[in-house]
């Protein structure tokens, strides 16, 4: 209670402040408007195997999808994947294929529209017919569930090194420290960027910050 705290003062040169992250209030105003199961005990929200989350009337699944930190996918194993920007560009390119595709997402597993040429009437004005006859040659009727593919982990480490670990699912395939590393982290860092514009600023201030320092102005 706030009328019974107490106030200690610590005589101290130094302070290292480790905290946990939690979801941004947006999250918890979604999470009451879904169904009760889709609250995760750390505050995500759960999804299924096509990013969906549970709703309360069954007519609406796959209106809401949900990814990045904000999501909790169990892939089958009882873990859950990490919050990481890879788990969450992976799972986003994902979800931009299927909804491209025009899969069904109130079906489960989501379908290809209007594949009964008896509907095709019902189809709205993004069926593209061409499309979903090449992907049914492809055997992609149904959309594969979301599936992350771990492709190792960058850290830097400062003072010019980092440590890379680089590998393709299960299959390791190298794990080097110190300045080769580094040179690795800062290329796929470049490479991660959405625009041309981005790198050229990124690496603008990369030399800037080697010729004359960081800017500790606003720290």
């Amino acid at each position: 209670r706030s009328d019974q705290r107490e106030e200690t003062v610590l005589p101290l040169g130094l302070t290292v402040w480790c905290a946990g992250t939690a979801p941004v209030p947006f999250v918890n105003e979604l999470l009451s408007q879904l169904s009760p199961e889709a609250r995760y005990q750390d505050g995500r929200v759960k999804v299924d195997q096509w990013m969906r989350a549970p709703v309360n009337d069954t007519a609406l699944l796959g209106s809401v999808i949900v990814l990045g930190d904000a999501a909790a996918y169990d892939e089958g194993d009882g873990e859950l994947l990490p919050a990481t920007a890879q788990v969450a560009g992976q799972a986003g390119a994902y979800v931009a294929r299927i909804l491209s595709r025009g899969f069904d997402l109130e079906t489960t597993p989501p379908l290809l529209p209007c594949i009964d040429p008896d509907l095709q009437d019902t189809c709205d004005v993004f069926y593209d017919p061409q499309l979903t006859r090449w992907l049914q040659f492809r055997g992609l009727d149904f959309s594969p569930p979301f599936k992350f593919l771990n492709l190792g982990m960058l850290a830097y480490t400062g003072g010019g090194e980092a440590l890379s670990q680089v590998q393709i699912g299960d299959v390791p395939l190298l794990s080097i420290g110190g300045s080769v590393s580094y040179l690795l982290w800062r290329s796929v860092y470049l490479m991660k960027q959405v625009a041309t514009r981005n790198r050229v600023l990124v690496t603008f201030d990369w030399w800037k910050s080697q010729l004359f320092g960081r800017d500790i102005t606003r720290l």
